[in-house]
């Protein structure tokens, strides 16, 4: 039988090998790339289009080169609306505009319709990584506040992911280990049009596109672009977004990833369990609830919250995840936006 102690120490000190992703530097680069798009995916309806406008102007705003694909006509001069019939989900329409618009030598930067970059410094890490043969890259996701001051405290913890576990995986092992996010998702354009059409439609289409390059062994990077993402407007729709979340365990278990299910699996034990670790004495383990205590008080006055309320709020993430796996949701909920 496993010792309970020496488990304990050995999930702490990996936790502590997250943390050293946040230490990473990045190469300086001054070139750029021309052969770029920006893609905005978005059902284009009332729930989303004051956000969505928010990101085309954002856009406009750094001069980047930019279509919209919605399943609604919109009065934007960029938009390309996709067929009722190609259409249905976020991967079917992506999948039709791979089909007939995406180029091999392009670079293709997929963003969701609340979601825009801070700045434009992807382009010169496209350059610089693309030289070297990586094909796809991410930026760190940095929440901003919807109606709920409570759920943008709690979507903190996505900007201590990206800075720890997966800038560690991105960044240093150069593979998409824990997935990667729709949101400022880079992809060259020939492993764009090899993967997408054929990998099978998902409600984790993001995850699963990252297990088909991990599949594949390649490259991926990265980016130091911040990339603004709006937060639920309320704590309903936190949970209804978390519990889509959970398709990715699914994934994860029907690719054989278990680095991401041992990761799952050790964060809800661990955090939940916290207050024995305190009982029986310090432990690396206690790197584990440092972490997590660490973002969501970060969180917490970020958005001028109280501590305690945010701390114990906390559980909803995992509620959100037990929700989607007992639930088995099957389909893509819009979040209102608005």
């Amino acid at each position: 039988m496993v010792d309970v102690v020496v488990l304990a120490n050995a999930v702490g000190l990996l936790y502590i090998f997250f943390f050293a992703g946040a230490f990473v530097k990045r190469p300086r680069y001054r070139a750029t790339v021309d052969n770029y798009i920006v893609v905005v995916v978005t059902v284009g309806d009332s729930r989303v289009l004051s956000t969505l406008i928010e990101t085309v102007e954002q856009l406009e705003r750094l001069g980047l080169r930019y279509v919209v694909l919605t399943s609604t006509p919109l009065p934007l001069s960029k938009a390309i609306v996709v067929p009722p019939e190609e259409d249905g989900s976020k991967y079917r329409a992506i999948k039709w505009f791979v089909e007939k618009y995406a180029r091999s030598d392009f670079w293709y930067i997929f963003l969701d319709d609340d979601s825009y970059p801070l700045d434009d410094n992807f382009l010169s890490d496209i350059a610089y990584y693309g030289a070297k043969g990586y094909v796809a890259g991410n930026g760190v996701l940095v929440p901003r506040p919807g109606r709920s001051k409570l759920a943008y405290a709690l979507d903190w913890i996505r900007y201590f992911e990206d800075v720890t576990r997966y800038r560690l995986a991105l960044e240093i092992l150069r593979r998409p280990i824990f997935g990667m996010h729709g949101e400022l998702l880079i992809v060259r354009g020939d492993v764009l049009k090899e993967i997408w059409p054929k990998m099978g439609e998902s409600l984790a289409e993001d995850f699963k596109f990252a297990m088909e390059l991990l599949k594949r062994g390649y490259k991926t990077f990265q980016t130091s672009t911040r990339v603004s993402i709006k937060s639920p407007n309320s704590i309903k729709d936190f949970i209804r977004q978390r519990a889509r979340w959970s398709n990715s365990l699914r994934e994860a278990a029907a690719y054989g990833n278990i680095p991401v299910l041992l990761y799952t699996a050790s964060s809800i034990i661990f955090w939940a369990t916290a207050p024995l670790w305190i009982v029986q004495g310090p432990s690396l383990a206690m790197a584990v609830l440092l972490y997590y205590t660490s973002a969501y008080i970060y969180g917490s006055l970020r958005a001028r919250r109280y501590i305690v309320d945010v701390l114990a709020a906390s559980v909803l993430e995992v509620l959100g995840l037990l929700v989607g796996v007992l639930k088995k949701t099957k389909h893509f909920y819009v979040i209102d936006k608005t």
